[in-house]
Formats: C-alpha cells, structure tokens, sequence
C-alpha cells in the first residue's frame, strides 16, 4: 500500500532531519533549529502512529492484500489473536520498537532539557536506522509485489496463511510488547552515556539517566518471566527456561543493565566506576541490537525454536550492529583517558567491593551466555557445519556464579560505604542458624548435590537479611526499599528454580481410555478427546476426581501435531501432565506392557533402559503393494549401563491390512510388538506381551509425560515480588531526579 509506506520514507526522513537540526542547535544554539528538530520528531511520531492504526486497520479489517496481514492473520482468528499479529513477524515488531521509541522520545522531552539536543541526536538517529531498515522489509507491501508467481496483481487472497499455533495463546498479547518495550528502552542509557562523553558530563548524567536504566531492567525482567510463564503453561516441553538463543538475547541485556544499576550506585555514593558505568550503557544497547540480528537474520533457525526464519534484511542488521557499535565505542574510546580517575575503597569489608564483585559476576555471566549464544555463527566460520553448545554448558556455568552471587547479595547490605567493618554481621547470627538449619533439612529431603544446596541455603539467608531491611524501611516509611525488595524476590526465584528443575521428577507413561492409573500417588483417568470448535481438540483428565484437560490436534498450519499441558497447580508442586501420542482402539494391544520409546531417549523398563535409536532403514517393499516397517530398540542394564541386546519390531502393512512383526526380548520369553509410530514426536509405542501372545485390539490410550514440579510456587512468587520491588524502585529514582 503506497499510503503506509510513503508514511514509512517520511518517517524516515523526518527522524534524520530532527537528527541534524539537533546537532546543529547544540553547536549553534539558534532556536529556530530547536524549534525544527523538536517538530520534525513530532512529525515522525505522528507518521508512526499513522502507521500502527494503519497496520491495525488492515489486520482487523483482514486486508490480506498486504504481505504482512496475509502471512501472519486469517479469519478464523479471535480479536485479540488479530491484535497480537502486528507484532508476529518482523515488520510488526520493528514497528512496535519505533512506536515505543515515539512514547521515550516524549519522555525525553518532557524530563530532560538541558542535554536534550544531543541526547535526542543519537536516539534518533537510532530511530531512523530502524525506520530504515522497515522501508526495505514493510508491512504494507502487495502480496504480489512479494511472489508475482502465487499471486495475480490486483487479486485479493480470500483469506490469510494465519497464525502460528504456538502463538495463539493469550501470553501472546502482553509478552512481545513488554519484551519490546524493554528493548527500545536501552536506547535511552545508550542516549544519555554518549551525550555524557561528547559534553564531557561524566556525573551530570547519572541522576536524569538512572530511572531510565531502571525501567529498562525492569520492562527486561518482566518479558523474560512472562515468556518463560508462557512456555511452562502452553508449550509443553515441561519447563520455563531452556537456554534458547532467542531467551538469552534477552538474558544478556539484562544481565548488563542489572550491572549498570550497581555500577551507578556506587557512582552516586562514592564518585566511582564512571568509565565502566558509560562502557555498560553502550554494550547494553549493542547486545540488544547483536541479539536482534542472531534471532532475525536467520542465522539461528536450526538452534532455536523462537528465531524468524531466513531474511533479507540482515545486511541492514549486520550493518545496525556495526554502525551503532562503532559509534559508541569510539566516542568511549576517545574520551575515556579525560574521565578522571576516583578510587574506590578496595577494602573487602565495605559495601562498594561487595557491589564491585557482583557487576564482575553479572558482567562474567553475560560474556559466557553471549559466547554460547553466538556460537552457532562463530563455529561456522573456522567448521564445515555450525554447531552449538549444549545445555550443560550453560548449567555449569550458571551454578556457581549463582552461589557467589547469593553470597554476595546477602552479606553487602550489612556492610558499611567506604569504612571498612564486618560488625553488623553479629546482628544476623539468628539468620545464618536459621539458614543453615534449613539447609540440612533440604540435605536430608533429598537435596545432595552441593552446588543446588549452598544456592538453597544462601538463599535462604538472602531472602532473611534482605526481607527484613524492607520491613525496617516500610516502617520508617523511607521508599528506597525496592532493591532490597528485588533481591528478596530473587532469593526466592533461586529456590523456586532449583526445587522445581533440578529435583523434578517425570516419567513417560501410558493411559488406556477409563482405567485408573496411579502415577507419583494421584490417580489419573485418561476419558478421551473433546472437539473444540477452532479444531484445537482437548485431552480429558480425570487426576483425583478433578477435571482438567490438555491439547492435542493436528495443524495444518505446521503440518504437525501440535500439543498443550495440563497443568494441576498445587500448594507444594505442579502435577505437569504433556501428551505425547494418542493410539486409536485399532492399533492397540489389551495385554502386555505398554511402553512409549522417544528417540534418543532412555526409558526404564523393569530392571533394563530401552533406547528407541532409529528406524531400520534396510525396511523395503515387500511386494507391490506390500510395506514392511520396523524399530531398532537398544536394551540396556539397568544396574551396569551396559548393552545387552538389540531387538527390532516391526509391522507388515499390506492396504489396509496390518500384521505385526514382533521380536523376542532379551529374556527368549516375551514378544514385543511395535504398537504405535509418531513421526512428527519421533516417538515408538511397543507393547511387552509376557504372555507370548498376540494381543488384540484394546482401548484408546494416551502417551504422555507426567512430570512433578515441586515448590514451583515460589519461582512464580519470587517474580512477582521482583517486579514489585523493581516498581518502587522506579518511583524512587523518579523522585529523586525530580529533587
């Protein structure tokens, strides 16, 4: 559509003229050339938000004319499924980081007056690339200008290619806008610490720039935990956090905006850390922008499920890295040597070294997490094949920075600034006898690995030291609490996360239709699927007499079957129940013992660990209309690890006629018999007939994984007390910089 993008070129250009008549007031101070900057960034803002109603307008009014609305919408779609496709693909998303760019440029304006020239000359400059960037790949664009050889020009496609089943899910409304929201915010510390090296403000800056560092952190913080709420409730895999390149290029920013906030803490109190406080400001915003182009260039989309898929603006990402780079740390660089050097108490007992020690932490956390996360591109420049890391890696690494850092989160705020003094550490005797009483009772229920105990322990003691200076503060009524409130959220976040991921337990099981089944002491009816007028059929469960359902269908979409968790919340843990392959009646045995093989995968079985390896690929045409299939099954001692045998079920299928193929177990008693394949799971269902018989066709059963997930309650909690605490903090800083 010529109108959205016209607007798309204006916008473009108004940003770069407010650009250079910002930078021409700062040297000139005409106010004519204030005036002209300050309307042509209305001018932009006002364009912006013409194209966001515009792309509304026409995803709601189903103009599947435009590429973007065609690729992302249909029909069938609810309101606020609709909605959620502007930020569904790239264009919408990069629109959505210009429209929140328009509402901190106005804050910009509204707080900030004194820098306000340059600090808006490199926020818009920043816009303007991104309006770039959106001229080459637009939301506005005919489908027929995209693939003349599909579509006819001037035919309007009936309907649209709709949105990804993954994505229609109600997190989807709030999740990308906080994440983005969080994204464009870096571009404001980023602003403030460039305006601080070109004006020779190296303190100046610190006060009108903190609240922003502030809402960054938070808006950061809040779109990790929202995303790791929606893949623990709607995805399935079981988990909340799964190292994905796409998570960590959120992880990473925050992690270094987490380390700005302490790094002008001790600015403020000490005169300290000046250099490294501008150097963090301008990585922070660099890591976002190097993050957006692993996930959208394409790069990724065979290490991560999240990442867009090939694209053909990642020159103009590769070029946004390097140009914004360049230009910040080269005004770092030239100006560094004029930042004045002011010593920092390096004393251990005062607060500043604690805080020095934890930016060093958070610093080394990001610098790991960024390593694994680029190392698909980097192994692919020097190996044949790109590679990436494993999850371990970030696991080991992971663990002991979170002990060191509950260590040192509980012990600073006992400590005193600049004198040095370990007096107040007696006043906490109480605390560590009650952490460390707790911390054997976690031993002695079952918590042996030392590394999981001393993050529980310390992060008990964390959650006590930083609990009560809340309660202290709240009772003076002083509202600089939100720091101590955010690391009691964290302490919890810990506990929650270790309780509920390390010593979790789950088994892959089978659920004949109406027969009760006990699994980790709840009884559990399988009773059937349940049609859903949007195609999206239900899984019914009964667990302790209560209903709840999961989901399973098929997408066309995906052209896979696509599946969604029954969740049981309780006091003390989840009960995570995710299906894994639904067996009709006439593909199921009524004897023997039912077992669901995942490739790659051990499962237990009696006193062996079966290992469903491949398919055997010497299976061929029988006859002409003849097909014979089998499974290469792995057995293994139990005890020993060791290899015992291989056994190979199969099934002759000959029209519409099956006749099974069993093998022998390796006891030369039982017949196993390959039951059920799922190809897009990549899983097997084989039944082990003791019996040595040919069963028959039984019930419909239910494959899935049930999962505990103990104490999970407390990660949740943690999060919100962190958010909380995050709030305060913001409204702190806020009325600070207006004193």
């Amino acid at each position: 559509m010529i109108t959205g993008i016209m607007a798309t070129v204006l916008t473009f250009v108004a940003l770069m003229l407010s650009v250079v008549a910002y930078y021409l007031y700062d040297r000139r101070r005409e106010e004519s050339l204030l005036t002209f900057a300050r309307t042509a960034f209305y001018a932009a803002g006002v364009l912006i938000v013409f194209q966001t109603v515009l792309l509304l307008y026409g995803i709601l009014a189903h103009h599947f004319e435009w590429s973007y609305v065609f690729s992302y919408s249909s029909r069938d779609l609810s309101l606020f499924y609709l909605i959620s496709t502007f930020w569904a693909g790239q264009e919408g998303t990069l629109l959505l980081w210009l429209l929140f760019g328009v509402i901190y440029g106005l804050w910009i304006l509204h707080l900030r007056k004194e820098d306000e020239p340059m600090v808006m000359s490199f926020f818009n400059l920043i816009m303007a690339f991104i309006a770039m960037i959106l001229i080459k790949k637009n939301p506005f664009t005919y489908v027929w200008e995209i693939n003349p050889i599909n579509f006819a020009v001037g035919v309007i496609p009936p309907d649209g290619a709709g949105l990804n089943p993954l994505l229609q899910d109600p997190w989807m409304v709030i999740h990308p806008p906080v994440m983005f929201a969080g994204y464009s915010a870096t571009m404001l510390p980023f602003s403030f610490a460039l305006t601080a090296l070109v004006k020779r403000n190296y303190d100046k800056w610190v006060k009108p720039a903190f609240p922003f560092v502030v809402f960054t952190a938070m808006t950061l913080g809040a779109g990790i935990i929202l995303g790791g709420y929606w893949a623990y409730t709607t995805l399935g895999w079981g988990g909340y956090w799964a190292w994905d390149p796409v998570e960590n290029s959120s992880l990473i920013p925050w992690l270094f905006s987490l380390a700005l906030i302490h790094g002008l803490l001790i600015q403020k109190r000490q005169g300290g850390m000046k250099k490294i406080n501008l150097l963090l400001s301008i990585m922070t915003f660099i890591l976002v922008l190097w993050g957006s182009f692993l996930t959208r260039s394409g790069i990724l989309t065979d290490f991560s499920v999240h990442s867009f898929g090939e694209s053909e603006i990642s020159s103009y990402l590769i070029g946004f890295v390097l140009l914004f780079m360049t230009i910040g740390l080269l005004i770092f660089l030239f100006r560094v040597n004029e930042v004045k050097y002011h010593p920092v108490h390096t004393d251990l007992a005062t607060r500043e070294s604690f805080m020095n020690l934890g930016i060093l932490i958070l610093v080394l956390m990001g610098i790991f997490t960024l390593v694994g996360t680029s190392w698909p591109l980097l192994s692919g420049l020097f190996k044949e094949k790109a590679e990436s890391f494993a999850i371990e890696y970030y696991n080991y690494m992971a663990g002991p920075f979170a002990v060191l850092m509950a260590v040192l989160i509980a012990i600073s705020p006992l400590l005193r600034w600049k004198s040095s003094s370990w007096d107040k550490l007696r006043t906490v005797a109480v605390h560590a006898v009650i952490s460390i009483v707790l911390g054997i009772i976690f031993f002695f229920a079952g918590v042996k690995q030392i590394i999981p105990l001393l993050i529980m322990t310390l992060s008990v003691f964390m959650i006590l030291i930083n609990g009560q200076l809340v309660i202290k503060m709240l009772r003076k009524k002083n509202w600089g609490f939100g720091g101590y409130l955010v690391h009691t959220g964290l302490g919890l976040m810990m506990i929650g996360i270790i309780t509920s991921s390390v010593y979790d337990h789950s088994v892959k099981t089978t659920f004949p239709k109406d027969m009760p089944k006990e699994v980790f002491g709840y009884e559990i009816v399988y009773q059937g699927r349940m049609p859903a007028a949007n195609g999206k059929d239900h899984v019914v469960l009964m667990v302790d007499g209560k209903k709840t359902m999961g989901k399973f269908y098929w997408s066309d979409y995906s052209q896979a079957w696509m599946v969604g968790p029954s969740v049981e919340n309780k006091w003390i843990r989840d009960l995570y129940i995710s299906p894994i392959q639904i067996i009709p009646p006439e593909d199921t045995m009524t004897s023997g013992h039912t077992v669901t093989l995942i490739k790659g995968q051990k499962t237990d079985f009696h006193n062996f660990l079966l290992l469903f390896k491949a398919y055997d690929m010497n299976s061929h045409q029988m006859g002409a209309d003849e097909m014979m299939l089998k499974a290469i099954v792995e057995i293994y001692d139990k005890n020993s690890g060791e290899l015992v045998g291989e056994i190979r079920p199969g099934i002759s299928i000959k029209g519409d006629d099956r006749q099974p193929l069993p093998a022998t177990f390796v006891d030369n008693k039982s017949k196993v018999f390959l039951n059920g394949i799922n190809v897009e799971q990549k899983s097997i269902t084989i039944v082990v007939n003791e019996a040595n018989e040919t069963p028959e066709a039984g019930k419909e059963i239910l494959a899935a994984e049930v999962t505990i997930k103990p104490f999970i309650n407390i990660l949740w909690l943690g999060t919100v007390i962190m958010l909380v605490g995050f709030l305060f903090s913001l409204y702190y800083r806020f009325n600070e910089r207006r004193k």
